[in-house]
């Protein structure tokens, strides 16, 4: 569970079995919602009410984030880490990953194939290898992109506060950190060596980011790995705590799952369609104002349904490999991801997608000025 969280795995779920339908009624009904509320929604007993909740996430979002949807693309520097992370095709050990890092040049010229998309969002993502990916390095890539992009964010390992101050100085504005597990002695099993395993660490990284100045903290745990409710119970208790601590930044839920994946990793707790509705549109009703994305893990048809109802922000056209969209095709290499692409659709697809449902798609969100 979230370290600071007053309850135990064992009682968080003994609070979800007692959970009743009037419990999970009563707290739909509230306007203001706190982290009981959460639980009740996310509990067996508010699947009766799945229909009722969409309706309240819907006004909730179309409020904050009216009937747009911001579109972003991930960008991969580079795969190579010096984790052993169970569950990740980039893991040390598996000698089956393509391993690359792109030059500087490699990196303008995959970001002018997302730029020409219309896409002016960014998140620049490498694997955790500080032989590599430095915070100078990474501090180059900013100023090198921040003149193409009007936000940037950062999807790399875990840095100190002063590190981030620098990365924020450079262009970065928003961070992304999955904690994959809340539950130390499962994160510890998942991530046996490598800096990674440290879990104290990596749980206190956004606010570290937060306290530098970062804009937008992501948060997430990965699906699949253990039951979801204590994960999502912790997911929720984080949240609250950072809009405490870093009342001035933004905070933004993930909801990656892992599936299945033929000769890899196979998630011992899968997620089904209706428990990961349940979660985003109960995320959306507690935290109106937060931002929320999904990933390209989901299907086409999951991914427009819920930026309707819950998610304001998803990724599209997007490579999971360095030199993915343009690099690879000028060498005639194949693409080797980090995961499986299950809405594989170009960009331009997605924007259809988004406009047939009555929505806009937003590019920029701001201009930074600093």
């Amino acid at each position: 569970m979230f370290p600071l969280l007053k309850y135990t795995e064992e009682q968080v779920n003994a609070y979800y079995a007692k959970v009743t339908p009037d419990m999970a009624r009563a707290s739909l009904a509230k306007e203001r919602h706190d982290w009981f509320d959460l639980l009740n929604l996310l509990s067996p007993a508010a699947y009766p009410f799945l229909e009722e909740m969409r309706q309240k996430a819907r006004r909730a979002r179309i409020k904050y984030y009216g009937k747009t949807v911001s579109v972003y693309a991930p960008l991969y520097i580079g795969n190579t880490c010096v984790n052993s992370c169970r569950y990740c095709d980039f893991r040390i050990q598996h000698s089956g990953t393509v391993r690359r890092n792109l030059t500087l040049d490699e990196i303008r010229l995959e970001a002018e194939a997302v730029r020409a998309t219309g896409i002016d969002s960014l998140l620049v993502v490498a694997g955790e290898d500080p032989r590599v990916n430095t915070v100078e390095h990474l501090c180059e890539v900013g100023r090198l992109l921040k003149g193409m992009f009007s936000n940037l964010s950062l999807e790399v390992a875990p840095q100190s506060e002063e590190a981030y101050r620098e990365l924020f100085k450079a262009g970065y504005e928003g961070l992304t950190c999955f904690q994959e597990t809340y539950d130390p002695v499962s994160y510890k099993y998942f991530h046996p060596a490598g800096p990674k395993s440290v879990y104290d660490w990596r749980i206190w990284t956004q606010l570290r980011a937060g306290k530098a100045g970062f804009r937008v903290l992501g948060c997430a745990f990965l699906m699949g790995l253990v039951p979801w409710r204590p994960e999502a119970a912790s997911l929720g208790a984080h949240a609250f705590y950072l809009m405490k601590e870093c009342y001035e930044s933004k905070v933004q839920f993930a909801f990656p799952r892992l599936c299945p994946v033929e000769g890899g990793f196979q998630p011992n707790y899968p997620v089904d369609d209706r428990d990961l509705d349940l979660m985003m549109l109960a995320f959306r009703i507690v935290f109106p104002q937060c931002c929320m994305t999904v990933s390209t893990r989901e299907a086409p048809a999951f991914r427009d349904y819920i930026v309707q109802y819950a998610a304001d922000n998803m990724s599209a056209g997007s490579r999971t490999t360095p030199g993915g969209y343009a690099v690879l095709e000028q060498e005639k290499k194949k693409d080797v991801a980090q995961f499986v692409l299950t809405d594989s659709r170009p960009a331009e697809e997605v924007y259809a997608a988004i406009k047939a449902n009555g929505q806009e798609v937003v590019f920029k969100n701001w201009d930074n000025r600093i």
